[in-house]
């Protein structure tokens, strides 16, 4: 048992038909073909990759969305291993209290919904004809009302920086592109922008050509020159500042002796921002760790007679967050700074934030008005993620294949791991010419030497293991279960993306909505799951529950990442679900019931059809009213009939002011006191105030990749009793007829959508 195979002359097989060595000389040596196929070992495999693939593939068809996403533009927006960035505008009283556009919108009733950051991306460069894979390092001028944009833009063919311009007549929410101001021959970036002497320069980073150049407008924004280098070396990220009688340069050279990469920061001084510069006594001011902030981040500013740098912490991934520095002491002999808050909420919402992973660089001025708006860059992915995810990845598909490896050798079906032997060329005896050949290799002989003792050890972990017993089936349960947990990891990181479900934009702009739910005590576990779920999603605003009965929950006791407001009710209504509601602050609302839970990228392609539509009831759950007496039914009926007329309510995007008024209009009093009556029907009497109110479509289905309705566990359901729910509906429909008309006129056909998103 304890010695080497041996190999009959001519390669004959020795009495054991299934040794190891005899089965890898076949393989190698003689290489025949079918004995190796029809092996335990190669069945065993292929068992396996089958069992393992089936597993993968279930598990990408019920995580992964069958829908695929729009393509933001045909000309730009391509993966890009420098990341997705995008910028976002942001408004305070002071420097140090920007909230995002959307929480500081005006009312602007022509529009149907507020715009939300971000308000400038890739899409909106490339579709303006404007090719880019990203736009970054944002700085902006103000001429009175009209704000300009620079930033960087990814050229997608040629790969490089250029300097691109927007303006904005809106206060930032949408941007006119006008195109490209500066293109050289080398990579430009962080094109910081200012006005000496009643000229508009800009000084863009040029260290890919190793100098820091000053660029001075012929025609503003779209023409420059070039005006002087200022400095003859690489620096990146650098700013000019007018503070105590001089002018401050700021800036990083990563290409000097001992600095470290993005932890290094020197400054120059002079009477002139033209020059010439005079370098700072303490020379490198710093040359520290990366995640200090050493590195600029953005604009600095004066506020309350104190100056102000913006730092970007790079220690987690490049241009992880930017950080505040308020700067005590700055003479030609010494510097000195303290970090304070800059006052800014960390994004709450992860992946699903336009700036979840990082924003690393701002822009803070003071207009006019005295109100302050600040510009930032922000990207959904850290540095390097596909590169990241890939690895992993592979990772886990290469422990899986260790794992099958594994249990094939303590089944007994894999009796070799690698070959024994290599053999020679040669048709004589295996005593002759094999031994003479080994010995002139001491590298196959150690190898022979080693598989056998590893042959041994595997044969001897089989006899004490008993995989028969319970001890050993549970050790061969335990893994394959790693195996598959494995095996889903590898796909999610492969195939899944960056794991961010993200908003989809309308006409180049992104938004934000109200969720709304009704609920009360006996519910709140669905609540709890409920509000931290959708708190999650990109576009949801804020979420409003309507409390009809019992003791309301604390605000603590939900894990939202936005706010909650608990609306009393005083009466125990489904009325209550359209009250108008004047602290709403968005024009579109999700009534989305609460034992309702489907994925947010369902939600957000539900809120892109209802921008589109914003006139209708846009929605998950499709029926079809029709029947002489009209008789209510499932989804099943309005699919077999091949249309709907109706959408439930208990999911769908409606616009807030338009149904809610109606809703609560003196010509729906009565349909709203049959309501009351059945304590059911809500859903079904805004469908026909809508088609009342118009004949025109009113409704619009969107097919979610998956919903689970949660109440199926629990006894806290109105529509338990599907039979006397359904007798109910039917009643209601009937009345609801004679007051506002028939729906049975009405259907409009599933798959009429381009998407495919209403099959």
């Amino acid at each position: 048992m304890g010695s080497s195979p041996v190999v009959g002359s001519g390669g004959s097989s020795s009495s054991n038909g299934n040794s190891c060595c005899d089965l890898s000389l076949k393989c190698w040596c003689r290489w025949r073909w079918g004995r190796c196929f029809l092996s335990p070992t190669f069945l065993f495999l292929v068992a396996s990759i089958v069992v393992f693939g089936f597993i993968a593939t279930l598990y990408a068809w019920l995580t992964f969305p069958p829908y695929e996403r729009p393509v933001l533009s045909s000309s730009g927006c391509r993966e890009d291993p420098e990341g997705s960035w995008s910028i976002g505008v942001f408004y305070g009283d002071g420097p140090f209290s920007l909230k995002p556009i959307e929480s500081n919108v005006w009312r602007d009733e022509s529009a149907a919904w507020p715009v939300a950051n971000p308000v400038v991306t890739c899409a909106s460069a490339s579709d303006a004809g404007f090719p880019s894979n990203f736009v970054a390092d944002p700085f902006l001028y103000v001429q009175g009302d009209t704000l300009y944009l620079f930033y960087e833009t990814k050229n997608p063919i040629t790969l490089q920086g250029d300097i691109g311009v927007a303006k904005s007549t809106d206060k930032g929410a949408t941007w006119q592109h006008l195109g490209v101001a500066l293109d050289e021959d080398w990579h430009l970036s962080y094109p910081y922008v200012f006005n000496y002497l009643g000229q508009i320069y800009m000084m863009p980073e040029s260290s890919q050509k190793g100098e820091l150049r000053l660029y001075r407008a012929l025609n503003f924004p779209l023409q420059w020159t070039l005006h002087k280098v200022i400095l003859k070396k690489p620096l990146v990220d650098s700013f000019i500042i007018n503070y105590n009688g001089n002018y401050w340069l700021f800036g990083s050279d990563h290409s000097g002796f001992g600095t470290k990469k993005n932890g290094e920061l020197e400054i120059w001084y002079s009477t002139s921002p033209l020059g010439p510069w005079k370098p700072h006594k303490q020379n490198p001011i710093y040359n520290t760790d990366k995640s200090l902030g050493a590195r600029n981040g953005g604009r600095p500013f004066i506020y309350n007679g104190n100056l102000y740098r913006m730092g970007q912490d790079c220690g987690e991934t490049y241009g992880r967050r930017v950080r505040a520095f308020k700067v005590e002491v700055l003479t030609k002999d010494e510097y000195k700074e303290v970090e304070v808050p800059l006052g800014m909420e960390e994004p709450q919402k992860g992946r699903n934030a336009w700036n979840g992973a990082r924003y690393h660089h701002l822009d803070a001025q003071q207009l006019s008005s005295g109100e302050w708006i600040g510009v930032m860059d922000g990207d959904r992915v850290p540095s390097g993620d596909s590169v990241h995810r890939f690895i992993l990845g592979s990772a886990s598909f290469a422990a899986v294949a260790a794992l099958v490896v594994l249990v094939g050798v303590l089944l007994g079906a894999v009796k070799c791991i690698i070959p024994l032997s290599w053999c020679p060329d040669s048709s004589v005896k295996r005593s002759d010419s094999f031994s003479a050949w080994e010995h002139s290799h001491l590298f196959s002989s150690k190898l022979r030497r080693f598989c056998t003792r590893l042959n041994r050890a595997s044969s001897f972990v089989r006899g004490r293991m008993k995989l028969n017993s319970c001890a050993g089936k549970s050790v061969l349960t335990l893994i394959f279960v790693i195996g598959v947990v494995l095996m889903c990891t590898g796909v999610k990181y492969i195939y899944g993306g960056s794991g961010a479900e993200e908003p989809y934009p309308w006409k180049g702009h992104y938004s934000q909505f109200t969720l709304l739910t009704m609920t009360y005590e006996a519910r709140l576990w669905n609540l709890k799951m409920y509000v931290k779920h959708y708190s999650r999603c990109s576009s949801v605003k804020e979420i409003v529950v309507v409390w009809n009965k019992g003791q309301p929950p604390e605000l603590s006791d939900l894990d939202s990442v936005v706010p909650v407001r608990i609306r009393m009710e005083k009466q125990n209504s489904l009325n209550n679900r359209f009250k108008v509601d004047p602290l709403i602050k968005t024009k579109a609302v999700l009534e989305l019931d609460d034992d309702i839970m489907m994925t947010c990228d369902d939600v957000e392609r539900g809120f892109r059809v209802w921008r589109e539509h914003p006139d209708r009831i846009v929605g998950f759950y499709p029926r079809l009213i029709d029947g002489n007496p009209l008789k209510y039914r499932d989804e099943k009926y309005a699919r077999t009939h091949k249309g709907y007329n109706m959408i439930l309510t208990g999911a769908a995007f409606v616009d807030s002011k338009v149904a809610f008024e109606r809703y609560w209009s003196e010509e729906a009093k009565a349909g709203r006191e049959v309501v009351d009556k059945y304590f059911n029907c809500e859903d079904v009497l805004l469908n026909f105030l809508y088609a009342n109110a118009s004949s025109s479509r009113t409704v619009e289905y969107v097919k979610p990749a998956w919903a689970i309705d949660t109440s199926k566990f629990s006894g806290a359901a109105i529509s338990r009793n599907t039979q006397v729910h359904y007798r109910i509906r039917s009643d209601c429909l009937l009345k609801f007829s004679k007051m506002y008309g028939n729906l049975a006129n009405r259907k409009w056909e599933f798959d009429g959508r381009q998407d495919g998103w209403d099959v």
